[in-house]
């Protein structure tokens, strides 16, 4: 019966994880608009955190709470479902042409991201060490190669944004070359009303309930893991790729999937490889800083090497032409359909 509340309990905190999470999205969201920010900015902003943000506090709760095992084997066993059934789902759906700047640069990044994490983890190899340890020294590490990366993709938006202002300047200039009527564009002034101070702080409110939600799901979910690990006779390993990574994963699929419905394939690319790097970077880095990660089981060395070999072969399948075929996208789901097998056979 304890053990039956348990799976029950974990599911309302999945439950929990993942609306909280949506409620944080909605609400940044309509924060950004209120203030005008550009939907890249959001995206890069909001979205990005909000969608990982179950990630973020569940590692935290885990690392707190002892269970180091569950916060490298969630965020690689994310990771790995984000790149394999995600992607792979949506290529079968419709095959992916992506921007070549994503595919040659960003894609390479995630690669180094996870042969960053794989050195860092490996403190016992060729060492007197005796303990594989991410430390707060390390933490600080994969921060500041996740303060590069953001630097990286807000350099190239504001790139991106001069190249089109100056199109836009050019086709002005030529048009008054030839005669035509130009309008001017008018700047628009904000000024904030009652009505949007009244906005701004309903979605602050309900973006703290949203934060809550996801902080509270996150301490049922590991406590009630950890139960049924137990009771079950498995590593936490398993149980936090083999179903917490799922789970957990499922913002990004909804956001994925409605970005492929609106045709917008680059936001869905993009929302993907820029989750692994946030997980990667960023969550193991502040969850790492907040306490040191002791690693106990060293399978999940087998496990960051599956996610440094699916990095690889992403960048592979994009390496001559920047798209990703069904077949291509069938391969991924098969990677990971045999690496759970694997996972469900070594428990």
């Amino acid at each position: 019966m304890e053990i039956l509340l348990s799976g029950i309990l974990m599911v309302v905190g999945l439950v929990m994880l993942v609306k909280g999470a949506d409620i944080f999205v909605d609400a940044g969201s309509n924060i950004g608009r209120i203030f005008k920010i550009s939907e890249i900015v959001i995206g890069l902003t909001f979205v990005c955190i909000g969608t990982s943000l179950p990630e973020l506090l569940l590692s935290i709760t885990a690392s707190l709470d002892n269970n180091a095992d569950f916060v490298i084997g969630n965020i690689v066993g994310t990771n790995i479902f984000n790149m394999c059934c995600i992607l792979g789902m949506i290529c079968l759906m419709n095959p992916l042409k992506i921007l070549r700047e994503t595919a040659r640069k960003d894609m390479k990044m995630s690669l180094l991201s996870s042969v960053i994490l794989l050195v860092l983890l490996m403190d016992t190899f060729g060492t007197t060490l005796e303990d594989n340890i991410i430390s707060r020294t390390d933490g600080i590490i994969l921060l500041l190669f996740f303060a590069i990366f953001m630097y990286y993709t807000l350099y190239e938006f504001g790139e991106y944004l001069r190249d089109r202002r100056e199109k836009k300047y050019r086709e002005k200039m030529e048009k008054k070359a030839r005669g035509e009527e130009v309008s001017e564009e008018k700047k628009e002034q904000r000024i904030f009303t009652v009505k949007d101070i009244k906005a701004l702080c309903k979605n602050f409110i309900i973006g703290i309930i949203g934060a809550i939600l996801v902080y509270v799901g996150a301490e049922v979910v590991v406590n009630n893991a950890v139960v049924i690990a137990r009771y079950f006779n498995v590593s936490q390993t398993f149980i936090s790729i083999a179903i917490i990574a799922v789970g957990t994963s499922l913002p990004e699929i909804t956001t994925s999937i409605a970005a492929v419905k609106k045709n917008r394939i680059n936001i869905a690319i993009g929302n993907l490889i820029g989750s692994n790097m946030f997980n990667t970077l960023f969550v193991i880095g502040t969850a790492a800083i907040v306490k040191p990660i002791k690693l106990s089981d060293t399978t999940l060395f087998i496990d960051c090497g599956v996610f440094i070999l699916v990095s690889l072969v992403m960048v592979l399948f994009t390496k001559r032409k920047p798209e990703i075929s069904r077949p291509q996208g069938l391969t991924l789901i098969s990677i990971y359909i045999v690496y759970i097998a694997y996972v469900i056979f070594r428990r």
